[in-house]
């Protein structure tokens, strides 16, 4: 007979208490395990989506969710329920759900007031509320992180969102600062951080008008792209940065450069490769124009016409439209390149009737390009100031009307106030007395404010206008234009404009009294029609 080991009733009531504990614990663990790997397969390792959500990593961020919320709901008083709690949080970014995970951790220290992860959870908080576009919400959240833990791994993460909130406030000189923060660390964070710090801090620089900062930017992550495509689009950012600088020779210099590296492609109607290749002695690859890499060659040939265009010179320009024209007949670049001989022909030679011709024919090219659309708005905008100027004489508002429009066709759509200016100018003295010239002085005095800043100038202008035009619209807002700079404008100078009484509509009959039968319409009695 064997015997079996008797335990005594109390010990084995405390053993399998201690069991119970174990097994629990384990499959807790188990549990918060899968949450976290599924968590961070969708992350590629990251500590949060950095980039937007991946949507082919939804499925491993819902599983993070469910495995996060069994834990919660199976070991409610686990001392591990906030690590559940937070990584739940943190999974709904992945998913996309930015409104969620903040409604979870605006109050997590209230929650868990003891937790060492409410620094952690403060900046997943901010990460959500720039993704919710709150950015002001972010920006204190984050800035109050840096300043709770600014020795944290997470540290050079939050410089980054802190950057990309600063950016959408249009803080760009804050935002540049904290995206050069980042670089400035050291570490695995900070190398894994370089591409998107950098992308962020040459867009604030750009928008601030720190334009050589901004190239060098642009340059580096030209340098570093990984694809072609990238690698176009950051050598365009750098020709932007130039451009805005008009360091014109510098960027058609850029440009070049960059052509000598591409492969010039044949149009459609040229010699097969074999014939091409023969009829010039070498051995040459071949790019069809409808092609990725074809399509870089004539991107960098327009970019190069709109800087030869810019630096006055419209013959060169033109040179390099016709030649996108004749390479990629009938396709988008081709579109976008006859878009800019109608511009050329508008902006720098002002010859609108040619500009209108040009405009004409882009749809020809590729219907469904937005620049037909943009070329149709350009034509139109066109056939206004000719129909303004070919009534221009019938009255002396049609004229007046026909001058501002003119002149506002230059400084909105040309980019050129200084002939904005002459125009108004003009208006002003073909008008000398009236409303119409009160209105072209007020307007003379804006772009000279705002796009000239000649404030002193712009300041003459509104105060003759305040004492030699009163009871007109223009007499208020030159008042208000100079009082919006703190001037103070005597009150009895202003006069109330008249409002003048609609003449009477003697298209239309007064309406019969509702009682009044209709015509043709019958007596009770049957007689004769009323």
């Amino acid at each position: 007979m064997t015997l079996r080991p008797r335990w005594p009733r109390a010990g084995a009531v405390a053993l399998a208490a201690v069991l119970l504990a174990t097994l629990g614990s384990c499959a807790y663990y188990n549990t918060y395990y899968l949450a976290r790997k599924s968590y961070f397969l969708g992350t590629g390792g990251q500590p949060y989506p950095i980039d937007r959500p991946d949507a082919t990593q939804s499925q491993n961020f819902q599983k993070a969710v469910d495995y996060s919320k069994k834990v919660i709901g199976d070991y409610p008083g686990s001392k591990w329920i906030d690590d559940a709690y937070l990584l739940w949080a943190k999974a709904l970014l992945g998913r996309d759900d930015p409104l969620q995970s903040i409604s979870m951790l605006q109050n997590f220290s209230t929650r868990f007031p003891t937790s060492p992860l409410k620094n952690e959870a403060l900046f997943i908080l901010g990460v959500a509320q720039r993704q919710a576009r709150r950015y002001g919400d972010a920006d204190q959240s984050l800035k109050q992180f840096l300043q709770q833990a600014p020795k944290s791994p997470l540290a050079p993460y939050a410089q980054l969102e802190r950057s990309r909130a600063l950016v959408s406030l249009e803080r760009y000189g804050d935002a540049a600062q904290a995206a050069g923060a980042v670089l400035q660390r050291t570490g695995k964070a900070k190398n894994l951080l370089v591409p998107q710090a950098r992308q962020v801090r040459a867009e604030a620089l750009f928008q601030a008008g720190r334009f050589p900062e901004s190239r060098e930017d642009f340059h580096w992550l030209g340098a570093h792209a990984k694809t072609d495509e990238d690698r176009l689009t950051y050598l365009m950012r750098e020709a932007d940065a130039l451009e805005s600088a008009r360091a014109y020779e510098d960027e058609l210099a850029l440009l070049r450069t960059a052509l000598s590296h591409e492969i010039e492609p044949i149009p459609p109607e040229a010699a097969t490769p074999n014939e091409a290749a023969a009829a010039g002695g070498i051995q040459t690859t071949i790019v069809p124009s409808g092609t990725t890499a074809g399509d870089h060659y004539g991107r960098i040939v327009l970019r190069m016409g709109t800087a030869e265009l810019l630096a006055g010179r419209q013959k060169e320009a033109l040179d390099a439209y016709a030649r996108v024209l004749h390479d990629y007949p009938r396709t988008a670049l081709a579109a976008e390149a006859q878009y800019r001989v109608g511009y050329a022909w508008e902006t720098a030679a002002e010859d609108f009737a040619r500009a209108r011709s040009e405009y004409a024919r882009v749809r020809d090219q590729f219907p469904s390009s937005p620049f037909a659309q943009q070329a149709q708005s350009r034509l139109s905008n066109l056939d206004r100031v000719t129909q303004f100027r070919a009534a221009g004489g019938d009255t002396a508002q049609r004229a007046a009307e026909a001058g501002f429009l003119l002149a506002e066709l230059y400084l909105f759509q040309h980019g050129k106030p200084e002939r904005a200016l002459e125009q108004y100018r003009a208006v002003a003295d073909s008008f000398s007395g009236t409303p119409w010239a009160a209105k072209a002085m007020v307007a003379e005095g804006w772009v000279l404010a705002r796009k000239l800043d000649r404030k002193a100038a712009a300041d003459s202008l509104w105060w003759e206008v305040v004492r030699h035009h009163p009871a007109t619209e223009a007499q208020l807002a030159a008042r208000d234009y100079l009082e919006a700079e703190g001037q103070s404008v005597p009150p009895e100078l202003i006069k109330a404009p008249l409002v003048r009484e609609a003449p009477p509509d003697t298209t239309r009959l007064t309406p019969p009294p509702a009682t009044t039968p209709p015509l043709g319409a019958r007596s009770p009695r049957g007689l004769a029609p009323i």
